[in-house]
């Protein structure tokens, strides 16, 4: 059969893809009976047509025999292929631990992604997935000589511009639990699903098509009604990977009600375009029904630890990047053109402003482990201000956004500088950096019998928000906002409002106004003279 197969023409889409589904059943089905010649000359010529085959026929295979493989080589022969036709092989497939540890090394990090989530493999499977962790997440490497220093600048920017995907995706790693249905009437707990490139729910897998179909993971779900909830939709506008959001889905029947899913988006290989969502739902376990959102500071279930890790391996390429740009930028290593000058000064600048990601995401870790740890002291928050608006002022006129300051002067709280810089500075960037041309934002810091208030006018942009959905981890106004948080605005609040619990100080989102209130500096001086 596979000789005959082999010598059919090929020379049009349809007689490409007739071939490699039958070649694919074939080697999926023949055990191994078949001769290893045979099974050689078969799998070549399934990769060599493999990328004629259109991605949609190759899934529908990959789905098709996701729960009856049990070959290596016929994992191998989705695994390599993109997210969307290698998730239901990667996992579903039965394998041995050590043919498992004889793939991974030619597995794309997707494919490991998704392999990280099964709870059904050995402790060897398991330490081998980690160990590729660094890699899978590092950034490439390019090699840069001192003769071409301006060549580096482009590539060092496409870096930066991948770094924000790359933390996105290292939280989607969290661990989840693979739930199973057992029994012939036991109601479905588990089920797989894929989007449109709106964001329809349009396959099913594991529940009642009726009762999905449709729903869409792009716009958060009106109270009380079907759909999901801020992290999914906040992820489907970043073309991000998404972990445990919450979908509630309407009904009495065996789908509806409360579940968690997860997926990460899809891309045309050839063209980069995004086209949908590949992902799995669960019902919630005890502890995550009960008590409110579940999730940490950063909106993710990845425990801290592995978030400070993230950290680290996030900080090293980044001062790479920074310090050669500078090089550039000053003409370190030789005359550089005004045009790559000016790209390496672009470069330095997004690379600090990634720098303050990272050290707010390191922030998050430390509070959501309890291992912030900060000094104490009396700071004048007027100076602080000062700096503050200062710095932002080029930007805002050059962004035709104007600021109406009024600082009291000698303002003098019980918080230590760096923290209080940094809570103004993340509150003042996540409000002005939704300003559009032609707003006007206002600013004042008022010392009063209770403590310095600072108050800033909330963006129009934000009008009509409650204050759950602005501290949803992955809220974002709808719109083009370079110059908003680049982790999102619920991410920033609800680190500013920690940063405030920590330091006695209180952040509040009014109607028409944000405000943090922070302890006046006799408040530190009697606290210590009480403690002495």
């Amino acid at each position: 059969m596979i000789r005959t197969i082999l010598a059919l023409t090929t020379s049009d889409a349809g007689s490409r893809t007739a071939v490699w589904r039958q070649l694919v059943d074939i080697v999926a089905q023949s055990g191994g009976g078949m001769d290893p010649e045979l099974r050689a000359i078969a799998h070549a010529r399934i990769s060599e047509l493999r990328n004629y085959v259109p991605v949609n026929q190759r899934r529908q295979a990959a789905a098709s025999f996701a729960d009856r493989i049990d070959r290596p080589d016929v994992v191998a022969i989705f695994a390599t292929d993109e997210a969307a036709v290698a998730a239901p092989v990667v996992a579903r497939a039965v394998l041995s631990d050590d043919e498992w540890l004889g793939l991974l090394h030619s597995f794309p990090p997707t494919s490991r992604a998704i392999l990280r989530n099964r709870r059904d493999l050995g402790a060897a499977v398991e330490r081998a997935l980690a160990s590729f962790g660094p890699s899978d997440f590092a950034l490439p490497d390019r090699s840069v000589t001192t003769s071409e220093p301006a060549a580096a600048a482009p590539d060092a920017s496409s870096q930066i511009r991948n770094l924000v995907a790359r933390i996105e995706a290292f939280r989607s790693l969290a661990p989840a639990e693979s739930p199973a249905i057992d029994g012939p009437n036991a109601l479905p707990d588990a089920f797989e699903f894929e989007t449109g490139i709106e964001g329809e729910i349009g396959y099913i897998q594991g529940v009642a098509r009726e009762a999905l179909i449709g729903l869409s993971v792009a716009e958060i779900a009106p109270p009380l009604e079907a759909g999901v909830d801020g992290q999914a939709a906040g992820a489907f506008r970043r073309r991000a990977p998404f972990r445990d959001a919450r979908l509630e889905v309407a009904g009495d029947g065996a789908a509806g009600g409360h579940w968690l899913i997860s997926a990460i988006p899809i891309f045309n290989p050839r063209t980069g375009r995004f086209v949908g969502y590949h992902g799995n739902g669960r019902r919630p376990r005890r502890d995550e029904r009960a008590g409110g959102d579940q999730r940490s500071l950063s909106g993710t279930a990845l425990p801290a630890d592995s978030l400070r890790q993230l950290v680290h391996e996030l900080r090293t390429p980044l001062n790479a990047i920074q310090g050669f740009a500078e090089m550039i930028d000053r003409q370190i290593l030789g005359p550089v053109a005004i045009t790559y000058r000016t790209r390496a000064k672009y470069i330095v600048d997004e690379s600090r402003r990634l720098l303050e990601v990272v050290d707010d995401l390191d922030t998050a870790a430390r509070l959501d482990s309890d291992r912030f740890e900060h000094d104490d002291g009396i700071s004048d928050a007027s100076a602080v201000l000062d700096r503050i608006v200062q710095e932002q002022g080029h930007t805002l006129e050059a962004r035709g956004v104007v600021l109406n300051a009024n600082i009291e002067r000698e303002a003098m709280v019980g918080v230590g500088e760096p923290v209080l810089d940094r809570m103004a500075r993340r509150l003042l960037a996540s409000v002005l950096g939704l300003l559009a041309e032609g707003d006007t934002a206002s600013l004042s810091l008022i010392a009063g019998a209770g403590g310095v208030t600072l108050s800033i006018s909330r963006p129009p942009v934000l009008a009509g928000r409650e204050e759950q959905a602005l501290l949803d981890p992955a809220y974002g106004p709808e719109g083009e906002w370079p110059d908003a948080p680049i982790l999102g605005l619920g991410f920033t609040l609800r680190l500013i409002a920690n940063l405030a619990r920590e330091t006695g100080s209180r952040l509040t989102l009014g109607d028409d106004v944000f405000q943090l209130v922070l302890p006046p500096a006799n408040a530190l001086k009697e606290q210590s003279g009480n403690q002495g």
